[in-house]
């Protein structure tokens, strides 16, 4: 998929590492997670506060992921996400 690779598992594991909540208690082809309550302070403006994954194994929008993570923290948070995918 491009210079940054990961599947679903990776990318929870790393949300989660990272201060993310499992938000998305009903059906859907997504999940919703949102970030700890210091990074929802820095959130762009419209933009929602949560960040979705799909529930397909291997995930085909990681530049959108990335660019969502960036939104909310800047290059730091895309470092420490990237670092905990490897």
């Amino acid at each position: 998929m491009g210079e940054h690779d990961f599947n679903r598992k990776e990318c929870i594991k790393a949300l989660i590492k990272l201060g993310f909540t499992y938000s998305t208690f009903r059906r859907g082809k997504h999940d919703k997670y949102t970030p700890p309550k210091d990074l929802l302070g820095k959130k762009q403006p419209n933009q929602p506060p949560f960040i979705m994954i799909p529930r397909s194994k291997q995930i085909h929008c990681q530049l959108e992921i990335l660019k969502e993570l960036w939104a909310f923290g800047g290059e730091d948070l895309v470092n420490k996400f990237l670092s905990y995918i490897k």
